[in-house]
């Protein structure tokens, strides 16, 4: 099967190495996928709850190594993010209601329903997002057209407001119809990146394909 660019792998892969490599690279790791964590705790507990759950669980994820125990070549990263925390989750309740630490106990208690499961999706796809669009940022001030990006970026979500084009080309110096074709292409390449930042984080085509239509849908409900 096709094999994706790995740059987000070989973090996860440094995470469970050497003491140093496992500091920096977990630590990088923790300051992307944190808010996506925290937003998957905070549907099933309370605010303080949340806050400690997500401590232990980077903790806990940090001295076992979980992380790098995920397989690049089976199914996608945020898959297998999301099974861990299943399974702390259900760590955590056992522990408030000092119950057995049976893993089938665990399991049973660890509360599969979907509400804690789209708020993690949800924050995922805005971590995504914010790297494709930091990413983007860079190169077109790197070409000198950072005033550009930054007029066009709250034009990326939604349409523009009838004359407003015409009031960014104007204030500009720019024609209308090149601003038009300027903003079709600046949403074309953000696709294209988000698709991008999600394949490094997906084994093969199939996954990545899978991943793609489910980020879809969480973006299309935001």
């Amino acid at each position: 099967m096709a094999q994706f660019p790995s740059t987000q792998w070989s973090l996860i892969r440094r995470s469970g190495e050497t003491p140093s490599q496992r500091h920096t690279a977990f630590g990088e790791l923790a300051l992307t996928y944190r808010r996506a964590i925290l937003a998957f705790f905070r549907a099933r507990l309370t605010a303080a709850d949340a806050e400690d759950a997500t401590q232990s669980f980077l903790a806990a994820s940090y001295e076992h190594a979980w992380w790098a125990r995920a397989n690049a070549e089976v199914g996608s990263f945020r898959g297998f993010l999301l099974m861990l925390l299943h399974r702390h989750l259900g760590h955590v309740r056992a522990e408030k209601i000092d119950m057995s630490s049976d893993p089938a106990v665990i399991e049973a208690i660890a509360d599969l329903a979907p509400a804690a499961e789209q708020q993690f999706d949800t924050r995922f796809a805005l971590v995504l997002t914010t790297r494709a669009v930091d990413t983007l940022r860079s190169r077109y001030r790197e070409r000198g057209r950072a005033e550009l990006f930054d007029r066009f970026l709250p034009l990326l979500g939604a349409p523009p407001e009838h004359g407003e084009l015409k009031q960014i080309a104007e204030s500009m110096q720019i024609p209308a119809n090149t601003l038009t074709i300027e903003l079709k292409r600046l949403r074309t390449r953000l696709r294209e990146q988000l698709r991008a930042e999600l394949m490094d984080l997906c084994a093969d085509e199939s996954s990545f394909e899978s991943e793609w239509t489910i980020l879809q849908q969480v973006l299309g409900g935001s």
